[in-house]
């Protein structure tokens, strides 16, 4: 990153560091120059503030670039800093701010021997700071890449779980749909149809990382058909305004896992809507009827802890799902989506 000539708030700090070296060598309380305190202010601020504040600035930029190392570069400042404001640029303001009489080689040797030391402890208090503000951050990027890598897991170990189809599913509905190629061919091809969609949308993409909502949906309705009366409709699970799904990431074996169950209990009527926020999305499922007494039962055999555990594991704390006590069961699912992306 470019360095940039000056900001407002470096203007404060050499306000800052020019009024803390005036009081620290007694300038206020010295008999010969505290008539003229914001003469000597001046000539603080502008031969010690300034070059301070910019050459830190400067030494700020060469470590983290990587271009010096902290211990050169920052005792570096504090000489230049000295050698710079007592005699080069005090010289170039006696002109405009003047110079007392009495004001020798003496003196200034003596301003650059004191100023030296209290900058010396200023620079290294703010070393130490600005080290442990980096140790701060090195540390929290670390933890940031490791939680990272432990997403990026989860989602792989649920994406392999999730492309193993259940034996006993597959087994049970390749049952019906012989049944069905024998009894009624055309239900038979629809219902083989969907499983074999069902199928293709359980195998993650070669380079896939983590699931997808459009990919997910996919799935879910083609198991609504496969589970259907005629294996053509989702009679039984409304898909509110969701045939054009956003590729937003999603954690897999989350959304079919919650739906299934509810499917298979077999008369529960069920809606599925999106709604969205700047940075949040939110799939709320939300019971229809006509049994809440039955759908209740059905809705509490919902393994919602593992479920809501396999999505954080993936998006992190702030993604939750949750079981809302109203007339009939509102599950809603809340996730991180992309930011940049807008809502459909």
């Amino acid at each position: 990153m470019a360095l940039k000539l000056i900001r407002t708030s470096d203007l404060s700090w050499m306000l800052l560091v020019g009024a803390a070296t005036l009081f620290a060598n007694g300038t206020p309380f010295n008999s010969h120059l505290s008539a003229g305190l914001l003469n000597a202010l001046s000539y603080n601020v502008l031969q010690f503030g300034v070059p301070a504040v910019l050459g830190v600035r400067a030494a700020d930029w060469a470590v983290d670039a990587g271009r010096l190392p902290a211990w050169l570069a920052y005792p570096a400042v504090l000489f230049a800093t000295i050698l710079l404001g007592v005699w080069v640029i005090a010289p170039a303001l006696y002109p405009v701010l003047g110079k007392v009489a009495w004001w020798g080689r003496e003196q200034d040797f003596s301003l650059a021997g004191t100023s030296f030391v209290w900058h010396a402890m200023g620079m290294l208090v703010y070393v130490q700071l600005r080290q442990s503000r980096r140790a701060q951050a090195r540390l929290k990027a670390l933890q940031e890449a490791s939680a990272e890598r432990q997403r990026k897991l989860a989602a792989a170990q649920l994406l392999a779980l999730q492309a193993r189809m259940d034996p006993a599913l597959l087994s049970e509905r390749l049952g019906v749909i012989d049944s069905e190629l024998a009894e009624q061919p055309a239900r038979g091809q629809a219902r083989l149809a969907a499983l074999i969609e069902l199928l293709r949308a359980l195998q993650p993409h070669v380079e896939a990382e983590v699931s997808t909502l459009a990919r997910e949906l996919l799935a879910l309705r083609a198991y609504a058909r496969l589970v259907s009366a005629d294996a053509l409709h989702t009679e039984r699970l409304h898909l509110a305004d969701l045939a054009e799904a956003p590729d937003w990431p999603l954690a897999p074996m989350v959304l079919l896992p919650l739906v299934r169950p509810l499917l298979d209990e077999g008369t529960t009527l069920w809606s599925l809507s999106l709604q969205t926020q700047a940075d949040q999305a939110e799939l709320r499922l939300q019971a229809l009827g006509p049994d809440p007494q039955h759908t209740w039962l059905t809705a509490e055999r919902v393994p919602l802890d593992e479920l809501a555990q396999r999505l954080r594991a993936v998006h992190g704390e702030a993604a939750s799902l949750n079981l809302l006590r109203e007339d009939q069961p509102l599950f809603i699912l809340r996730w991180p989506r992309p930011a940049d992306r807008s809502a459909p």
